[in-house]
């Protein structure tokens, strides 16, 4: 029981921070609706902000578009719990092995006239 219960917390905590870093970026990126592409090109910098880009914007009548990189984990295997000895509860420890994925997400400005009219993202890291 007390197992589940740790399992069921670790992954209320881990969608959490998934949650907040997704609904971070959609934010930061929703004020350039209504500018220029030219504008986003020179302002846009998704470095600065921690992500790690593929290229060189793609630009088109219809749209510009960026590819960011986020590196992901996977465990493989289930946690070690060990006994804390100070108060007697289950500390969880590493487990041995896994392995490192890249995800990619686009970032695609619609544009109008060179107008961004909206944000669209597509991928697993977004």
């Amino acid at each position: 029981m007390n197992m589940k219960c740790l399992v069921l917390l670790c992954s209320l905590i881990l969608v959490a921070c998934a949650t907040g870093g997704k609904h971070h970026l959609y934010q930061s990126l929703q004020h350039y609706v209504g500018q220029t592409a030219a504008q986003v090109r020179s302002q846009l910098d998704l470095s600065a902000m921690g992500f790690k880009t593929a290229q060189q914007p793609i630009q088109t009548a219809e749209f510009l578009s960026y590819t960011i990189f986020r590196d992901m984990n996977i465990p493989m295997g289930t946690p070690n719990i060990s006994q804390s000895i100070s108060i007697g509860a289950p500390m969880p420890t590493p487990s041995n092995g896994g392995y490192n994925i890249e995800m990619k997400c686009q970032i695609r400005f619609e544009l109008k006239d060179e107008i961004v009219q909206s944000v669209r993202y597509t991928g697993r890291a977004c």
